[in-house]
């Protein structure tokens, strides 16, 4: 048994062993990923991960997105190599949220030091059709709010640079490293105050197609209702380019994103999950 790092060239050897919607991740700035393969390279295990405030002043932490694993002993081989590479970088803390989790892996995660609990997650999953009501929060969306397809390059890069300045990322670790083109430009937004990008709702379409909102933010006096514009745009952009039944991912990742959550989407509920753990949360 071999294991060896996940990187842009090798993953598509596992496309349909592999969960899509995480591995089109691999070549990413602060993505990491790990495959154990036998004697014929066919694929046991895997693990994916990203580290967190790399590029900032704050503790560096690290979250798995994907453990798969076909043994006890493999996924202990692939978190004693996780736990090598974690050093290297100065992880202080591990943490995972994940649906499907055997035993035998709960059993070696555990032993391994993760604290490991069971709740509800932090994902819940919307259709095209769940942003009718957002639609239709105002009758005409203000003039300035403009898609991403209407921007150049430069300008894109400027929102971007505004937004950072602000501390502002959304879920986006490595934003400033993103092109434009990974956006879904025609359902993202931007909010243009004195020629300059003064807000921006930006939106990713996953490999499987789902739609998943990355980074909400507007500065300024008039933030709030540029909020509101920029909702109304792209939820009016989405039922216009997708299907009805077009799933949307929306994961409460803050607070604030959470209460924005409850207020547009009620107590919509979200799947239990397996929750870990290990070492002090930055």
């Amino acid at each position: 048994m071999e294991i060896k790092a996940l990187n842009s060239d090798n993953v598509s050897t596992y496309d349909g062993q592999l969960d899509p919607d995480v591995a089109e991740s691999i070549g990413r700035e602060f993505y990491r990923g790990i495959a154990a393969v036998d004697e014929a390279d066919d694929l046991k295990g895997a693990m994916i991960w990203e580290y967190k405030n790399l590029d900032e002043d704050a503790a560096t932490g690290s979250e798995i997105y994907l453990i798969k694993h076909g043994s006890k002993k493999i996924l202990k081989d692939m978190l004693s190599e996780y736990g090598v590479q974690a050093k290297e970088y100065e992880v202080s803390s591990s943490y995972f949220e994940l649906v499907d989790l055997p035993g035998e892996a709960v059993e070696a995660l555990k032993e391994n030091g993760f604290d490991v609990t069971q709740g509800t997650g932090r994902d819940i999953e919307l259709t095209v059709e769940d942003l009718k009501p957002i639609s239709v929060l105002k009758k005409k969306v203000a003039s300035n709010v403009v898609a991403l397809e209407d921007l150049m390059e430069l300008q894109f890069m400027q929102g971007v640079t505004t937004c950072i300045f602000n501390g502002k990322k959304g879920m986006v670790e490595d934003l400033e490293y993103i092109d434009k083109s990974w956006f879904d430009e025609t359902t993202s937004a931007c909010v243009i105050t004195d020629g300059r990008i003064s807000g921006m709702l930006l939106v990713h379409r996953l490999s499987s197609g789902t739609l998943m909102p990355v980074l909400l933010n507007a500065i300024g006096p008039d933030s709030r209702m540029d909020l509101v514009n920029l909702m109304v745009f792209t939820a009016r952009r989405a039922l216009n380019k997708y299907p009805l039944e077009n799933r949307i991912l929306i994961r409460r990742h803050n607070v604030a994103v959470a209460a924005l959550a409850k207020k547009l989407f009620g107590t919509r509920q979200a799947p239990q999950v397996f929750r870990g753990i290990k070492g002090k949360e930055s």
